[in-house]
């Protein structure tokens, strides 16, 4: 390296500059919390209506933290959230060997969730707006 480009690549580096993996950053529109250790995540291109008539806009993302890590996180920064089984949740009849909640807050969820066939933990994040 010539003098300038080692100074220059040495001051980079002291302010944390330096050549890196860079770090996606997660968009979460839905203003529901993100959990602080995502995979992967997206948000669905269109709202979609359910059976009582909200539409509603959806967060989905993977964790390879633990379920039970996942839920407990999601119980304490959601405000006296309602809990159900997923088991007993229609929309998610057809997993096959499901494990997970769904915790509401008002029209708005969160499923935390893991299959039998799969490592890792999904999140499902509803933002839905009133009928």
């Amino acid at each position: 390296m010539c003098g300038r480009t080692h100074l220059i690549f040495a001051l980079a580096v002291s302010l944390g500059a330096a050549p890196a993996l860079a770090v996606e950053a997660v968009i979460n529109p839905t203003g529901l919390p993100t959990y602080p250790n995502l995979n992967n995540a997206k948000m669905d291109s269109v709202a979609r209506t359910d059976k009582l008539g909200h539409w509603c806009n959806r967060f989905a993302a993977d964790t390879s933290d633990a379920l039970e890590v996942v839920e407990a996180w999601y119980r304490k920064a959601l405000v006296s959230p309602s809990e159900t089984d997923l088991n007993n949740d229609e929309r998610y009849k057809n997993y096959s060997r499901l494990t997970g909640v769904k915790l509401a807050v008002g029209i708005d969820y969160v499923t935390v969730f893991r299959t039998a066939d799969r490592s890792t933990t999904s999140i499902e994040l509803f933002r839905c707006s009133p009928a």
